[in-house]
């Protein structure tokens, strides 16, 4: 046998030292970057191609800190500036001072602020103030009690148990101007909670003030987001699969409630004309007794052949008849209020002749002075404006736009214009709305010509109306004989010029204009 050679006894194998050997925590380096956590860092890292594992040698964190450093960032972002935001997420909004910086309301001391909101509160304080200054104290929606930055993000973080991702992870597109928020605040309110696309008017959701109305309104935001359906959501209209698909679809210009009541008018076959209409009336804004409103809505589509400018002084007149209390003059002069004339008012069985013929008995008779119960109330606020102007057609004219404060100025608007305007002295006494008179003096005249009426919701700042004689609407063509015999002593003519005056106010008050 030949003998074998012996076998050395193997050396042991030396342990290769660890990647990160000698370098600092990785905790360390993932806050000199600029993330709360590691969950935070190592999704940037899968998301900017370096590898997401916790070992890392000298060289590959070299490469991130490049990375980091090159990420587009807001110059204002400072260490004293990023003080300055965790103190302002850690104090209490009814002290005042963090209110006022982060531009929130009063009502904001509503709003939960357990430690896990203020957590989450500042996370988007930060993350936000990388690529945009989030004091940003501007209106950022347009429509929205409150459409400013800070009470957005305050929603958002309310929310925090809801989210689908961190904001640590949330970049903007490059395309995002940063001194545009708009954008920026719809990229990050999708990034926390969306799965699915959301219609961008829903984002009015996140900027209403009253926080009961504004949770709900996110829950619907949240359910699309997350590829619910709308009609399983808690809404005030009942709306068919049809409807639910037509409110997604539905034109970013509208607000949240007025696309809902838009998708319901077409959704019972009534086109946009209609729509259009009936957004202008109270129930473009109002949903109370929707179940009963939903059939007076059914009645204006089923009568098609009814002109679309009748749903305004149709829902008027309905709504005094069925929910406006009377004000009634006892025997010392003091004034009660009585029940409505007919609380039982039902649109089962009418027919839309009979209808309108009550509708312009009610409107002829609210123009009789002797029928108005004197009131007067407070000035809104909203300023009233003049402007000289000069067309080829009208020559020198002088407008006014003047806020009208008692039931009689009401009527007298209404028996020159030949409207209903008195039907909003109610209204107005209450605060709710505020009513302005558009008129024009010609070059070298001595008297005021009534051109327009305009309706102010004070809650909103909106124009919800703006009418002239008879109902009419600028710009549109008379379509009845009186309009036409106004027309032939030049009264269109104005009518049509008070459209841009009109504009014009409305830009200088900054308010909006759903008419």
């Amino acid at each position: 046998m030949t003998a074998t050679a012996a076998t050395a006894p193997a050396r042991p194998r030396e342990m290769a030292p660890a990647r990160g050997a000698g370098l600092p925590p990785i905790e360390e380096h993932a806050r000199a970057l600029g993330f709360e956590g590691l969950l935070n860092y190592r999704l940037w890292c899968h998301r900017s191609g370096f590898g997401s594992g916790l070992e890392k040698d000298r060289l590959e964190r070299e490469r991130e800190r490049e990375a980091a450093r090159l990420r587009p960032r807001a110059p204002h972002q400072t260490a004293r500036r990023r003080q300055i935001l965790e103190q302002l997420a850690a104090a209490d909004l009814d002290g005042g001072g963090a209110r006022r910086q982060l531009g929130t309301p009063v009502s904001a001391v509503d709003i939960d602020l357990g430690a896990g909101t203020r957590r989450a509160l500042r996370a988007l304080l930060l993350q936000y103030d990388c690529y945009a200054d989030v004091l940003h104290r501007r209106r950022i929606s347009r429509s929205g009690r409150h459409p400013r930055l800070g009470w957005g993000l305050l929603m958002l973080a309310a929310r925090h148990a809801e989210w689908l991702r961190p904001p640590g992870t949330w970049e903007p597109e490059p395309r995002h101007c940063p001194s545009n928020h708009g954008p920026l605040f719809r990229s990050l309110a999708r990034h926390l909670l969306a799965r699915y696309e959301v219609p961008r008017f829903m984002d009015s959701a996140w900027f209403e003030v009253d926080p009961e109305v504004g949770r709900r309104q996110q829950g619907w935001w949240i359910t699309v987001a997350q590829g619910g359906s709308i009609r399983r959501a808690d809404t005030p209209v009942g709306l068919t699969k049809r409807m639910a698909h037509l409110f997604l679809q539905a034109p970013d210009n509208g607000t949240l409630m007025q696309n809902m009541r838009w998708a319901q008018v077409i959704g019972m076959g009534g086109d946009d004309r209609l729509a259009r209409a009936i957004l202008r009336t109270r129930l473009g804004r109002r949903f109370e007794d929707d179940a009963f409103w939903s059939s007076v809505v059914l009645f204006l589509v089923n009568n098609a052949m009814m002109d679309p400018s009748w749903a305004g002084p149709v829902v008027d007149y309905v709504h005094n008849m069925k929910y406006a209390p009377r004000r009634i003059v006892g025997e010392g002069g003091g004034v009660e209020e009585g029940p409505p004339p007919q609380p039982g008012f039902t649109m089962k069985g009418r027919s839309a002749t009979k209808l309108l013929r009550q509708v312009e008995a009610w409107h002829g008779d609210l123009n009789r002075q002797s029928y108005v119960q004197f009131q007067t109330w407070q000035p809104s606020g909203i300023r009233p404006f003049e402007l000289e102007d000069e067309t080829e057609e009208l020559g020198k004219l002088r407008w006014t736009v003047q806020e009208l404060v008692s039931s009689w100025e009401l009527a007298a608007e209404g028996t020159a214009l030949n409207h209903c305007v008195v039907s909003y002295s109610d209204q107005c006494a209450d605060g709710e709305t505020s009513i302005w008179s558009i008129c024009a003096r010609r070059h070298g005249a001595e008297e005021r010509e009534n051109v327009l009426t305009v309706a102010v919701d004070l809650r909103e700042r909106a124009v919800t109306q703006a009418r002239g004689k008879h109902n009419s609407l600028p710009n549109r063509r008379p379509n009845s004989a009186r309009l036409r015999r106004a027309a032939q002593a030049g009264y269109l003519d104005l009518l049509s010029r008070s459209d841009h005056v009109l504009r014009v106010w409305i830009d200088r008050e900054r308010l909006r204009r759903t008419s």
